[in-house]
Parts: C-alpha cells; sequence; structure tokens
C-alpha cells in the first residue's frame, strides 16, 4: 500500500481513538457524578456567570461552539465533537478519493462530511428548546402552586426542579443552586437565559425581576404568563401545519441543486469538469450559488413567525 495513504488512515484510526476515548471519559465522569450527587455540581454548570464572547474571529468560533455543544444536551465535549467532525470529513474525502482518484471530489466529499455531524449538533439543540419551550408552560404553573401555598421564589423554584420532567428539569435545579450560592434573582435568570437561550424565558425572567423590585402577586403573574405561552405555542403548530407543504416544498427545492451537482461530479466527472476548465463556468457556479442563498433566505422570512 501507498505510504499517503498508510498515514492518511493512521490519522484517521488516531483522530478516531482520540474522539472515543474523550467520549467514554465525559460520559463516566458524568456517571460519576450523577451516583454522587443527584443536583449537578457546580463545575457541571457552564456559563454561569455573565460571560460576555471573547474578541477575535477564532476565539468567537470556539465560544459559539461551545455554547451550541452545551445547548445540545449531549453528554460530549467540546473537543471530541469537533474530533467527530474531522474524522467525519476524512473518512468521507478518503473514500471519495480513493473511489474516484479525483482531488476536488475528495475535497467537496470532506466538506459535505465535516458539516453532516454540525448539522447533526444543530438539530439536536432545536429538538432540545422545543422541548424545554414545550415543559415551560407546565413548570411556571407549578411555581405558581409553590408561591400559593407560602413558599418563597427560591423555595418554589426549587420545589419546580424536583418536580419538572428532564430537560427543563436539571435547568432549574442549577438555577436554585445559584439562588443557594447568593447569586441574585436576576444573576441566575441571566445564567439560565445563556443555557437556554428561549424567549419565553426571557419574559419570564424580566416578570421575576420586576416582581422582586415592586412586588405584586408573583403567583397570579406566573399563571397569567403561562397561559400567555400556551397560547404562543398553539398557534405556532398552526402556523407550521398551515406551511408545512411551502416548507416540504423549499427543502426539496433547495436539496435538489447540490445533489444533482454532487451526482454530476461523481459519476459524469467529464461534463461537470467544464464548469471549471471554461473561463464562464466558475462565475456561473458562483452566480447559481449566490441566487440559491438569496431564494432561501427570502422563502425563510416568508415563513418565519415571529409571534
Amino acid at each position: 500500500m501507498d505510504t499517503t495513504l498508510l498515514l492518511y488512515f493512521g490519522l484517521l484510526a488516531v483522530l478516531l481513538g482520540t474522539a472515543i476515548y474523550l467520549i467514554v471519559r465525559d460520559l463516566n465522569a458524568g456517571t460519576a457524578a450523577t451516583k454522587e450527587e443527584e443536583r449537578p455540581t457546580i463545575g457541571t454548570l457552564p456559563f454561569a456567570g455573565e460571560q460576555a464572547p471573547p474578541e477575535g474571529m477564532t476565539n468567537r468560533i470556539d465560544y459559539r461552539f461551545n455554547e451550541l455543544m452545551h445547548q445540545t444536551g449531549l453528554d460530549i465535549a467540546p473537543e471530541p465533537a469537533f474530533l467527530l467532525m474531522v474524522f467525519s470529513g476524512l473518512l468521507a474525502g478518503g473514500v471519495v478519493f480513493l473511489w474516484r482518484n479525483d482531488v476536488l471530489q475528495a475535497v467537496i466529499a470532506f466538506a459535505i462530511g465535516f458539516v453532516v455531524p454540525l448539522v447533526y449538533y444543530m438539530l439536536q439543540r432545536r429538538s432540545r428548546l422545543n422541548t424545554l419551550r414545550e415543559q415551560l408552560p407546565g413548570s411556571m404553573e407549578m411555581m405558581a402552586r409553590a408561591v400559593r401555598a407560602g413558599e418563597t421564589l427560591d423555595q418554589a423554584v426549587e420545589a419546580t426542579g424536583k418536580g419538572t420532567s428532564e430537560p427543563l428539569g436539571v435547568e432549574w435545579r442549577r438555577t436554585s443552586r445559584h439562588l443557594e450560592m447568593g447569586l441574585s434573582v436576576p444573576a441566575a435568570m441571566k445564567s439560565m437565559i445563556k443555557r437556554v437561550p428561549l424567549m419565553e424565558l426571557r419574559i419570564l425572567s424580566t416578570a421575576l425581576n420586576v416582581q422582586r423590585r415592586t412586588g405584586g402577586n408573583l403567583a397570579a403573574a406566573l399563571e397569567r404568563m403561562s397561559h400567555v405561552i400556551r397560547d404562543r405555542l398553539s398557534y405556532q403548530r398552526s402556523f407550521q401545519a398551515a406551511t408545512g407543504s411551502s416548507r416540504m416544498a423549499t427543502i426539496l427545492i433547495a436539496l435538489a441543486g447540490p445533489l444533482v451537482f454532487a451526482y454530476m461530479m461523481i459519476f459524469q466527472p467529464d461534463y461537470m469538469g467544464q464548469f471549471f476548465n471554461l473561463p464562464g463556468g466558475l462565475a456561473l457556479l458562483a452566480v447559481a450559488g449566490v441566487l440559491q442563498l438569496v431564494g432561501l433566505v427570502w422563502v425563510y422570512g416568508l415563513l418565519s413567525n415571529d409571534y
């Protein structure tokens, strides 16, 4: 076997082994922490303080990726998650290079393989945030009942964390731990918003802060807010049902162009190679890509709602 291929597959093996080791280490650490203490420890509370994004493009990318991985709820640290992305890209690029013996196709395959895990992480975060949004009205009603029973806000937050199922329950328990440490309600809620960036939670945080300063019937305010959030969720479900066919058609149209291009590049490389050999070929590809992005952004704006 060629020395280059040996080095390539050796690099793949090292990356895969490192990623597997880090993932197993994080899973074992999380299991041990769960057995020792039911509530999360302070060391497992990411973005607990008022941390601003760092300066510099590279640092900002690292910060956003770490934030993404924490918001997915997966028991994977950012480092092994990134290694899995690199491994997926190298594996896809290596397979295509061995199959087609074409550097350009291998680079395209590497880009696709690198992005696929990232798309999965983003979908996982979206699914978790939707689950948190669905659980929020019930947890607010539970908090309102605790306040009506005569408990303080700190005690109500603790009771809500114990009575709410995952994944929202652990977030309330983390907030309860912050309040036990002496953090103020605005600081604890700001930390929770960093971990759970939902508009509904921002509204709840504002209501709690105002009530903490001016007083008022907190239980009634929580119950009214839970009804408002339920109406908001009901509207969003109706909107998604009404625009389901349009969104599906948009997804199919968006995928048709890249899939046909990838198919032609793999099975008809001589035909598609004219785009790269002719003087105006690259310009046509660039214009097509820009128009595709403009159309997707325009349709996304039409199908999105901010209610």
